[in-house]
């Protein structure tokens, strides 16, 4: 039996969300009810399709296919006690060691002991919680972009590598529809930011740079706290009537992460139409769809927002076009589940347990 903890959607509504805390408060409690229902069985087909539920459902559904399988909410605080052919899999709640999969991890019985996290290493305290359970572990499997993957044995962290299987992010490309067609007048092209403000996510250097870049404007959506130089915007739902005003009033997204495991933004952008330039240190670098920027560099950003104020429309919608091409093809749920599939079914092979039902193929490499 294999136990997946991931994050659950919150409920759309304030009944439902009311009774969601009080299952939490209930099991805090000691009383054994469980926050997913029948968790053999779980609906994942009204889900979000955005990170971290997208995630959850794909890798439920896809180890629901292939063998028995019971579904967490990260946030819950029961303890699967497992038995010697089960194995755990999963993602440990933040700043509580009382969460499920810390607390299954250390007490339960298990035959397989997985972590399942987005891993960066550039800013140590993110991950470092981790730690403690990296011997428990049989395998980490890290949502990380390659850059972290390609950096890791150099970091602070190097001792985990030897256990790491990496997994490149995922979307489904059809719940983003191409919403860029155009782009404003050259010289009147805005840049965007979506996400919170702190500091892995690197929106003081956003601050910086649009402090040098005065005849650049730059929207930043999502940010709970101002940043200087930016014009911030609050946190809003992404209706389709949204995202396609915010696609005509901008042209381009930034990604100026500093210690960011691998963002769905990037491929959500991509996948828009919005041409992306982002830090290595956003998980994303080699790729030639994307343009680099820099976390040390500021004469290289400001002469990257030049090069994309002035560039050539035809040459911004061929980027666009090649982009949305990459993220259909390489950055997709079936190739992130085959990934994971194919490494559980070898862990679990390698502990004498019987192999994953149906296709556990190895997928091409990254």
């Amino acid at each position: 039996m294999i136990h997946f903890v991931y994050a659950l959607p919150t409920s759309p509504t304030v009944a439902g969300r009311i009774r969601q805390r009080a299952i939490l408060a209930a099991q805090r409690a000691g009383v054994p009810v469980s926050y997913a229902g029948p968790r053999d069985r779980v609906n994942t087909a009204s889900w979000p399709t955005r990170a971290p539920t997208s995630i959850t459902a794909n890798v439920y559904r896809a180890l629901f296919a292939r063998a028995d399988t019971r579904l967490y909410d990260v946030r819950e605080h029961a303890l699967i006690r497992g038995g010697p052919d089960d194995v755990l899999v999963g993602h440990y709640l933040a700043g509580d060691a009382g969460g499920v999969w810390q607390r299954s991890c250390r007490d339960g019985r298990f035959a397989l002991r997985v972590a399942m996290n987005p891993l960066h290493h550039h800013m140590t305290d993110v991950c470092a919680e981790l730690d403690p359970y990296v011997p428990m572990v049989d395998r980490i499997f890290g949502i990380m972009g390659p850059y972290w993957y390609d950096t890791w044995r150099q970091s602070a962290l190097a001792h985990w590598f030897p256990k790491i299987v990496p997994l490149d992010m995922a979307i489904d490309i059809d719940a983003y529809p191409r919403l860029k067609r155009s782009f404003n007048p050259p010289g009147r092209r805005r840049f965007l930011y979506i996400g919170w403000a702190g500091a892995q996510k690197g929106t003081h250097l956003l601050s910086i740079l649009f402090g040098l870049a005065k005849p650049h404007r730059c929207i930043a959506v999502g940010p709970a706290t101002p940043v200087p130089n930016v014009e911030c915007r609050p946190r809003v739902r992404f209706t389709p009537s949204y995202l396609q005003r915010l696609a005509e009033e901008c042209d381009f997204l930034l990604v100026p992460g500093v210690s960011d495991a691998n963002p769905t933004v990037v491929l959500e952008a991509m996948a828009w139409g919005l041409p992306v330039a982002c830090t290595p240190q956003s998980g994303y670098y080699n790729i030639p769809e994307l343009l680099p920027l820099s976390i040390t560099d500021m004469r290289h950003n400001l002469a990257m927002l030049d090069r994309l104020q002035e560039a050539d429309e035809r040459d911004l919608l061929a980027r666009a076009d090649a982009a949305r091409t990459l993220v259909a093809t390489r950055y997709t749920w079936g190739r992130f589940v085959d990934t994971l599939c194919f490494a559980l079914n070898a862990a679990m092979i390698e502990k004498g347990l019987p192999p994953l039902c149906g296709d556990v193929a190895q997928p091409a490499g990254r």
